[in-house]
Order: structure tokens, then C-alpha cells, then sequence
């Protein structure tokens, strides 16, 4: 009989685990809260453009990734930077002009970074992935695991976890309970994302290119901290995305907007105000990812891939796993790739075998 595996979130950790040991030749069960696959990997689509409203930028440095990249043959291109972009220091000095050196280039994915996601997902075998399913609590016994979810009782030999460990501990039941260092670890890991609100506004036309000019926006004064080009690679769909402060959590979405359009309107001018479709993400409002139990004062990465991450629990029965546990890049794309392969090396190395 095949050793099953359980692993909840279907995220790139989650998806790519759950290939990984398929191929193995273990029995594999993925569920996942929300009504898509993906996690913070969010690909919208607006108009007839694909705008990132979560991980969107990788580099050479990023290797693990690149070789996933290679292997499921996702293909992309460089991130557009040609022409003048934009720095602004205070609030009371006007925006300054400058060039951004292109000699370590960012990526973006041609069909958008979910086209990642589905590349791993087509290979699973069908009835793997189970969406809109919330694990609650997690019960570990000698003989075998448990995971109840809003809809039913799944059991399985192990179950790997790829939530952000914060989330986790506030949002899944276990017994017997987890250590508490491990509780109070998490409750101080930083999970990336979690206070960001991604913009994007996408145009008929990329306007700002017609002007001589990247797209891109640094600001220490925001609203937009920083913007960029992500029209498609074919230029036919047109649009600027990128990140605003935190502080403008405390406003309306309407206020939210008036404020962008103002410093739009100001680095653009008026041509930035004939956008076609406005749509922003606060991953903080995000009950799958944010958690209530968690400081909103960690600094970025706090505690990402700490030792206690990497130990097995309950016999070698519960991992935690995800992008956040990763020794390496921890919360970004290249994290959760990480995260994935030391994860199966911890299930081979401990001789947890199929049959």
C-alpha cells in the first residue's frame, strides 16, 4: 500500500510537493481554503490584460526557480525599464528624474506567473487538488494522521503544511498541540506579503512609453511606494502595477485612489487618469494569509527559515513546510522552491518509503 501524504495549501510549495512525491510514488491529497490554486501567487484578469496581484519578479540569483522554470517549460521575458523613471525623496520635492542600470534584469512570466502554477498542476493526477476546503485541525495519532476540514475528515500517514506559519498556528487546531516555541516562533515570522496592497491599473494604450518614459516609480512618499511596466510581452495589453505604503490601509478604497490618480497625475500627467480598470489586493484583509495572532511590527523576513522549521514533529508524522521555513530567499517564489525540495529530501532521508 502507497504511504499517503496530506498537504494543505496549494501555493507553489504545495503544488510542486505534491508533483514531487507523486512521483515518488506516494498517494497525494492537496487542500486548499480558497477557490483557486495559487496563494499569493494571484494572476488577475482585467480587460483583455493579466496583472499581477501577488508574486510577479524573479532573477538570475534565483536559480531554484530558474531550474523549475526550465523544467516545466514556463516561458518568460525581461521586465521592461527603458527611459526615464522616477524618485521622489519628500513630500515637499518634486519627483526627480532618473535611469535604473539594467545590469541585473528582472523576469516576469508571458502568461503571467500563475502560468507557473498551472504548468505543475496539469501534471497531478486528476482529483488531487481539492479547492474551497479548509483544514481546521490536524490530529496526530500513532498509527496515522488526521485532517478535519469544513466538509470532511481526511486521513493520511503524513501531513505537510505550506500555510505561512503565522496563519497556521491561527487558523488550524492541532493535537496533540504544537510546541510551544514553535507557537511563539511563529506568531514572531514575518509572513511576506501580508501587509502589502498591490495596484494595477491597466490602459488602451502605454502612454508613458510614448513619452519617453519606463513606467517605473520610486517614492518615499507614496501613496505608490513603487510602479512599473507590465504591459505583455506582445504589447497588447497595457497596464502599471506595483505596491502602496503601508499607511494607506488607513483610508478608503476611494480615498486610496484619489490619492494614486493625484501622484500619477503629477509624475504623467493627465494621460494617467484615462486608465481603463483600477483593481489593488490588501493581502492584509486576506483570511487565508493574514493572521490575527501576529505583531504588525516584524520586520521584513523576521525569522524566515529558522532551525525549529526544519524538524519533523510527531514522529515524523507532521512538516511545516512553505515559503516562510526556507533557509533560503524565505518568502519569495525561489523560497517556496526551496522549501519543496527540502522537504522530500527530509521524507527520503527518513526512509518514510512508499510501501
Amino acid at each position: 500500500m502507497n504511504k499517503s501524504v496530506l498537504i494543505i495549501g496549494a501555493g507553489l510549495t504545495g503544488l510542486l510537493t505534491a508533483y514531487r512525491l507523486q512521483e515518488l510514488g506516494y498517494s497525494i491529497t492537496v487542500v486548499e481554503a480558497r477557490d483557486r490554486i495559487g496563494g499569493r501567487i494571484h494572476t488577475l484578469e482585467s480587460g483583455n490584460a493579466k496583472v499581477e496581484m501577488g508574486a510577479t519578479w524573479f532573477n538570475e540569483s534565483h536559480y531554484h526557480l530558474l531550474d523549475i522554470i526550465h523544467e516545466f517549460k514556463v516561458p518568460f521575458f525581461e521586465q521592461f525599464l527603458t527611459g526615464i523613471s522616477y524618485f521622489q525623496t519628500f513630500s515637499n520635492v518634486p519627483p526627480q528624474e532618473i535611469a535604473v542600470p539594467n545590469d541585473s534584469p528582472s523576469y516576469r512570466f508571458n502568461n503571467g506567473t500563475i502560468d507557473l502554477l498551472n504548468a505543475i498542476y496539469t501534471r497531478l493526477k486528476p482529483n488531487t487538488v481539492f479547492l474551497n476546503e479548509v483544514a481546521k485541525e490536524v490530529l496526530v495519532s500513532e498509527n496515522s494522521s488526521e485532517v478535519k476540514t469544513n466538509s470532511r475528515t481526511l486521513k493520511a500517514d503524513v501531513v505537510i503544511t505550506t500555510l505561512p506559519p503565522a496563519a497556521l498556528i491561527d487558523q488550524i487546531t492541532f493535537s496533540p498541540s504544537l510546541p510551544n516555541e514553535l507557537v511563539s516562533l511563529a506568531e514572531q515570522t514575518h509572513t511576506w506579503m501580508q501587509d502589502s496592497i498591490k495596484v494595477a491599473l491597466t490602459y488602451n494604450k502605454p502612454f508613458w512609453r510614448e513619452q519617453g518614459k519606463s513606467g517605473t516609480i520610486f517614492s518615499n512618499v507614496g501613496p505608490l511606494t513603487e510602479f512599473y511596466d507590465q504591459s505583455n510581452i506582445e504589447t497588447a495589453s497595457y497596464a502599471l502595477v506595483g505596491f502602496a505604503s503601508g499607511n494607506c490601509a488607513r483610508f478608503t478604497k476611494e480615498q486610496r485612489i484619489e490619492k494614486i490618480e493625484g501622484q500619477l497625475k503629477m509624475v504623467f500627467g493627465d494621460e494617467a487618469l484615462q486608465y481603463e480598470s483600477y483593481n489593488e489586493t490588501a493581502w492584509y484583509q486576506e483570511e487565508f494569509t493574514k493572521s490575527n495572532r501576529q505583531d504588525d511590527n516584524l520586520f521584513p523576513h523576521q525569522n524566515g527559515g529558522h532551525s525549529l522549521y526544519q524538524e519533523p514533529l510527531f514522529d515524523n508524522k507532521l512538516f511545516i513546510s512553505g515559503s516562510e521555513t526556507s533557509k533560503h530567499h524565505s518568502g519569495y517564489m525561489e523560497g517556496a522552491i526551496f522549501a519543496t525540495e527540502s522537504v522530500v529530501a527530509k521524507l527520503k532521508s527518513l526512509h518514510i518509503t512508499q510501501s
